[in-house]
């Protein structure tokens, strides 16, 4: 024991370790993921109180890479979906968060707790790391309970209560279906290929059918007169002809209806003038490009059939945006693919990689931001602090991709990452810091307070949220994303991703709520206390 006591780093990353591994237990279903640090940090410092020796520095530089790189990989989908209309559903998430934290000082006050079990509680029932820090730092050296006891006491009824509701919206539907036609318009949905027989006459070029009748399609290669070829824009398609059309399942399948029938050619098999490889976007100078910039049909007679981002394969159009770490699939000419891997760039070891100025530049503006301090009427002030002027830059930076020769963007492997260490740690250290102060409190009334509170505000927040997606009429699968955003918590979106097969709704629905779910909590925590 003398060892940890002496070692607070090597205590941190042993705490990290096992909560690592212990978030990975799945029971029917559920696992706890990252927070089960902060329990495993509390369990050693109860056991101890001389190993709470964390420098109260650590979990801040977690909490700042954990939001930061959130902020980044939410920029682009949060503005795509803000522009789609999203700001009546992000109106009635602010009403809700506001209803929440009125129904925490009722609650609250009703058992006799403070303000700091009434933040905890907040943060810990809505399941939110970034308002547990915001708490902390407000309330300094203040004579109250701490925070952590309110949010480790509700944060799993926070989690358990909301994957509930998730599967009551999913269930809500007759059947969890694929999405509908025109839901992967922003080129979200998870693509499949086939071969279609063309039988119908005047067919508009392919360019005119990407989104025919609101879908996303995609063309491979075509075959004429028993030459297949690149199904380039300006193609005619005849009856006779075979065509590889990529999409959503439900839009390949209307279209192929529609064009024609099924064909059990599989053209990609023919490599006698054309073959397929897929090259991974590396080169910096691409961040943020349009499809349609690359020219790849003008300049290598090639062009791209999807895009592999993360775990998802898209269907991509002239307007879809690169980031680093996509993996393209290039259809082309055999002698030309090597050209188009040398513009995009194709190197594994760039991908990993990360531009530490930009990186670094752009967490010192969130850090900056946070300390912006924003009056309020009647006096007073709060800062987005840590856990939020990060985020902003995040959302702002991602969304712009690279400015001049500063990249802000960060490769999706990478970005997780510095994700997944940035939570570790900060919930490692919250709880190494705070076991003793939660072990003389979990076992008297104000404990036992706390836990009736957390309680019923998990299930009041539940109900609320589901109440909530009837009220804006969001489909089923969309409502899931809502929900796992409004709690912003990735084991709900896992499960909801899970259960709906990848579904792009539940992504969308998600990446609009998340941000904002995140600041609105920041600043009512606040208020809390």
């Amino acid at each position: 024991m003398g060892v940890l006591i002496d070692n607070p780093l090597l205590l941190l990353f042993l705490v990290v370790g096992v909560g690592a591994a212990l978030g990975q237990v799945r029971i029917k279903g559920i696992a706890l993921g990252p927070a089960a640090a902060l329990f495993v940090g509390l369990a050693f410092s109860a056991f101890d109180d001389r190993l709470a020796n964390q420098p109260a520095i650590v979990p801040q530089i977690g909490l700042a890479l954990f939001i930061y790189t959130v902020g980044l990989a939410s920029g682009p989908s949060f503005l795509a979906e803000l522009r789609r209309g999203g700001a009546r559903v992000l109106s009635g998430v602010t009403a809700l968060l506001g209803l929440v934290a009125l129904a925490v000082v009722g609650v609250g006050s009703a058992l006799d707790l403070d303000r700091g079990a009434r933040a905890g509680l907040f943060a810990g029932t809505l399941t939110n790391t970034p308002a547990l820090s915001a708490a902390i730092s407000s309330l300094g050296d203040a004579a109250v309970t701490d925070p952590v006891i309110g949010y480790s006491l509700a944060y799993p009824l926070g989690v358990l209560t909301m994957l509930l509701a998730a599967a009551w919206s999913l269930r809500r539907g007759a059947k969890v279906t694929a999405a509908t036609p025109g839901a992967a318009a922003s080129g979200t949905a998870n693509a499949t290929s086939a071969t279609v027989l063309v039988r119908r006459a005047d067919l508009p070029p392919l360019g005119d059918l990407r989104h025919w009748s609101e879908s996303h399609l995609a063309f491979g290669r075509y075959e004429h007169d028993g030459v297949v070829q690149i199904a380039t824009t300006d193609v005619l398609l005849q009856p006779g002809d075979s065509c590889t059309v990529i999409g959503s399942p439900a839009d390949v399948a209307r279209f192929i209806d529609w064009a024609g029938e099924r064909s059990t050619r599989h053209l990609a098999l023919d490599r006698a003038m054309l073959d397929f490889r897929r090259i991974s976007v590396s080169n910096r100078k691409l961040a943020g490009t349009r499809l349609r910039e690359l020219d790849l049909e003008g300049r290598f007679g090639a062009t791209i059939t999807r895009v592999r981002r993360g775990d998802h394969d898209l269907v991509a159009d002239g307007d879809f945006v690169l980031r680093l770490g996509d993996r393209l699939r290039v259809v082309g000419p055999a002698k030309r693919l090597s050209d188009v891997a040398v513009l995009l760039g194709d190197s594994d070891r760039s991908l990993g990689e990360v531009d530490a100025m930009g990186f670094a530049l752009g967490m010192s503006i969130g850090l900056l931001i946070g300390l912006i301090a924003i009056p309020l009427p009647g006096g007073g002030e709060i800062e987005l602090g840590v856990g939020g002027g990060p985020l902003i830059a995040g959302l702002v930076l991602g969304t712009l991709s690279r400015t001049g020769p500063i990249t802000w963007q960060v490769p999706h492997a990478a970005n997780l990452t510095l994700r997944q260490l940035g939570i570790l740690v900060f919930l490692g250290a919250i709880g190494i810091r705070s076991g003793a102060t939660f072990a003389d409190a979990v076992g008297t009334g104000v404990g036992a307070r706390v836990a009736v509170a957390a309680g019923i505000l998990t299930v009041v927040i539940a109900v609320s949220s589901v109440l909530l997606t009837r009220l804006l009429r969001a489909d089923h699968v969309t409502a899931a994303g809502h929900i796992a955003g409004i709690e912003t918590q990735p084991a709900v979106h896992a499960y909801a991703a899970e259960a709906t097969k990848g579904d792009p709704r539940v992504d969308a629905g998600y990446a609009l709520v998340l941000p904002l779910a995140m600041i609105v909590k920041l600043i009512l925590v606040q208020l809390l206390v």
